[in-house]
């Protein structure tokens, strides 16, 4: 249970769905657009934002505050991003700006990062905030949860990470990953045992049971995501978002 942000050039919503993290293609350079749909058809996604910032600096800070929008707004403890080592059309190859400017445009965030997996094919990069997580991670559900995938007693937040970090070599996604994202409980548990069938709504992720806490918390999702990018639109930086939560 992961969350997935689907890229092309016709039509880049960003969706989370349970499987692997789907392909993080680039930004665009400054002479190329990179053609999403009307902004008045969907919510606002990073193409519609990095053709505002030519740098490359600045195009992988915008790439960052857009696909970690929720965890910056204080709805989401972490998100996780696979980045590819692909170039899209547009030229850019956000692989490789992670490489070359990753470590300058997080250095002073209040935002974390930490490298879940990386191979040939690219890298799995979980952003989170270490206050809201280290608070999910506090709590005894959490706790008796974890416990039972292996990980340590008492659970820190170094502990969970590096505990992660060592289930994520051998899965690009295993089944706790969601509780990690902030996901209802019922949720990662109904996911994990595939015993009954998922509520058919639109979600970010398998719904089971009754829907109605896990829509309420979908909608927050969507809202923190949608003022962060709307306030890169009216004109904040993205490398001040990112000083700023």
């Amino acid at each position: 249970m992961a969350d997935q942000f689907s890229i092309n050039t016709r039509r880049n919503r960003d969706t989370v769905v349970q499987r692997a993290p789907a392909d993080i293609g680039s930004g665009c350079r400054p002479a190329t657009v990179c053609d999403p749909e009307p902004e008045s058809r969907r919510d606002l996604t990073w193409v519609d934002l990095i053709n505002r910032y030519p740098s490359p600096h600045e195009c992988l800070a915008a790439f960052v505050v857009s696909s970690a929008a929720e965890v910056i707004a204080g709805v989401k403890p972490a998100n996780l991003i696979r980045i590819l080592r692909r170039t899209l059309p547009c030229g850019r190859c956000m692989y490789q700006l992670w490489q070359e400017h990753g470590d300058d445009v997080m250095r002073d965030s209040a935002l974390q990062v930490v490298t879940l997996r990386a191979d040939d094919n690219g890298v799995s990069l979980l952003f989170y905030r270490p206050e809201l997580l280290a608070k999910r991670l506090a709590g005894r559900t959490m706790q008796s949860f974890l416990l039972g995938y292996g990980y340590p007693q008492p659970l820190s937040l170094n502990a969970a990470l590096t505990h992660l970090q060592k289930v994520c070599r051998d899965e690009d996604s295993p089944d706790e990953i969601g509780m990690f994202l902030g996901y209802p409980l019922k949720d990662v548990r109904g996911f994990i045992s595939g015993s009954s069938r998922p509520w058919q709504g639109r979600c970010l992720w398998r719904v089971y049971g009754p829907p109605q806490r896990s829509l309420r918390l979908y909608q927050r999702f969507c809202a923190g995501r949608r003022a962060i990018n709307r306030r890169m639109m009216a004109g904040n930086g993205p490398a001040a978002l990112l000083l700023t939560l």
